[in-house]
């Protein structure tokens, strides 16, 4: 009789113990990496002497609206052209990338996307399915704020 109790005991707690696994929590590294992030939106907004904002998805080139951006776990970065290359672009440049602790932050250094230092950029939202960034170029007579959302592919 005992040892019946012993084995439901060891049964029930199995259960028990099991049923108490935490769900891992994605971290926004986890949500960036090894998706084809395409743009979907962008815009330009400007502060100071010339205000007022500027839809500058609109005004890129259909060659330009199926790029993406794929970040690697090994903190690579994937500029391709997509299906419809540019002319004089070639289909695919390197990069790479990093976040802050806070994870608030992303550091991107792609020579493709003009940087010739780490641009530093605000992760305003990051999801499974939409990325949004953010960042501010201040000048002298001048405020610049892209905001730039990508869509998951």
């Amino acid at each position: 009789m005992q040892r019946h109790s012993l084995i439901a005991l060891s049964l029930l707690l199995t259960g028990a113990l099991g049923a108490c696994k935490k769900d891992k929590t994605e971290t926004k590294q986890d949500l960036l990496v090894g998706k084809n992030w395409q743009v979907s939106a962008a815009t330009v907004e400007y502060t100071g002497a010339q205000a007022g904002k500027e839809d500058t998805y609109a005004a890129m080139q259909a060659c330009e609206k199926d790029n993406y951006l794929r970040f690697n776990s090994n903190k690579t970065l994937e500029v391709n052209e997509g299906k419809n290359v540019c002319l004089d672009s070639e289909q695919m440049a390197m990069g790479t990338w990093d976040i802050n602790a806070d994870q608030t932050k992303i550091y991107i250094n792609a020579p493709e996307l003009g940087n010739s230092a780490a641009a530093q950029t605000d992760i305003v939202e990051l999801s499974s399915s939409k990325l949004v960034l953010r960042n501010v170029v201040v000048q002298p007579d001048e405020t610049a704020t892209f905001t730039t959302t990508f869509t998951a592919q």
